[in-house]
C-alpha cells in the first residue's frame, strides 16, 4: 500500500505530505527523514527533531465517515505500540503502552495505589502522533524516540524522554538502519489497522486500545486548551467514538473528546 520516500533532512515531513495533498497524490505515500528542520506535533506544537528519531509521516485519502476522523490517531498509537513492542523483548513490551490520545510512552514501573504527585515520573515519552485533515486529505505524521541525539539538549516534545536503545534495541545495526527498522515496523502494523477501520470505525479497535492504555484505572484531571480544569474523575476505557471515558466521584461517566489529561 505504502509507496515510501526516505531523505536526509526535510523542514517537515508534514508539510512533504500536505504539499503532495495540495498536488493530487493518491493515497498510500509515506515520507521518512533521519531529521527535520521545522517538525511539529499535536496542535502544531514544535518537535525537535535531530538525528536520532524516526520521523514519519503518511498521506490517507480515507472514505469513512467524518465522526471517524477524530478516531485515526488513536489507530495510529495502536499501530505504533504494536510496531515498538515487536522490537524488544517481551519484558520490555510490557512496558510499553499508549497515553491517550496520541503518545506511546515508557512505563518505568509499577503505578502506586495513591495519588502521589511523584506518579508522573514513572512514565517517559518514546513517541508521538499528529493527524491533520488538509485539503480533503488526512496527513498522519508519525515521531519515535530511537537512539539520543548526539547533542542531550535536542530532545522532542514537552514531556521527559525515552528512546528505544533504552530498551536494548539498535546495538546491532548501525543508526539509519535502526531508524528504518523502526519506520517499517510501523508501516507494517498499520496497514491493517488502517483498513479495519476504514471498514468498520474504531468500535473493534477500542478494546486493544483500552488494554494498553496506561491511564485505564487511574485518577485524572482533564483541562482545555487554556489549562483550564474541566473535570477529575477515574479513567474506564474509551468508547467507539474515542472519547476517554471517566468516572466521576458522582458516579456518572463522562466521555471527553479532547483536552489535557494530568495523573494524579
Amino acid at each position: 500500500m505504502f509507496r515510501l520516500q526516505v531523505f536526509e533532512s526535510v523542514d517537515s515531513t508534514n508539510e512533504v505530505i500536505k504539499r503532495a495533498i495540495e498536488d493530487g497524490e493518491p493515497e498510500g505515500l509515506a515520507i521518512r527523514a533521519y531529521r527535520q528542520t521545522g517538525g511539529y506535533g499535536r496542535q502544531g506544537r514544535a518537535w525537535k527533531s535531530p538525528r536520532g528519531g524516526m520521523y514519519e509521516s503518511i498521506l490517507l485519502r480515507p472514505e469513512v465517515e467524518m465522526r471517524e476522523l477524530p478516531t485515526l490517531a488513536l489507530v495510529v498509537a495502536i499501530a505504533v505500540r504494536r510496531a515498538l513492542a515487536s522490537l524488544v523483548m517481551d519484558d520490555q513490551a510490557r512496558r510499553i503502552c499508549i497515553k491517550w490520545p496520541n503518545d506511546v510512552v515508557l512505563v518505568g514501573g509499577t503505578f502506586p495505589q495513591t495519588t502521589a504527585p511523584s506518579i508522573k515520573s514513572l512514565y517517559s515519552k518514546l513517541a508521538g502522533i499528529s493527524s491533520e485533515v488538509h485539503a480533503g486529505g488526512i496527513c498522519v505524521g508519525i515521531g519515535v524516540n530511537v537512539e539520543p541525539p548526539e547533542d542531550a539538549m535536542e530532545v522532542g516534545g514537552k514531556n521527559a524522554p525515552a528512546y528505544l536503545a533504552d530498551l536494548g534495541f539498535g546495538f546491532t545495526c548501525e543508526r539509519e538502519a535502526a531508524i528504518n527498522a523502526v519506520g517499517d515496523a510501523v508501516l507494517h502494523e498499520f496497514e491493517p489497522l488502517y483498513r479495519r477501520w476504514c471498514d468498520g470505525g474504531f468500535a473493534a479497535l477500542s478494546g486493544e486500545f483500552a488494554e494498553h492504555s496506561m491511564l485505564e484505572g487511574r485518577f485524572v484531571r482533564m483541562a482545555n486548551q487554556l489549562g483550564e480544569v474541566v473535570c477529575e474523575g477515574t479513567v474506564r476505557g474509551v468508547d467507539a467514538s474515542g472519547r476517554l471515558l471517566l468516572r466521576l466521584e458522582d458516579g456518572e461517566t463522562k466521555a471527553v473528546a479532547s483536552g489535557e489529561v494530568h495523573l494524579l
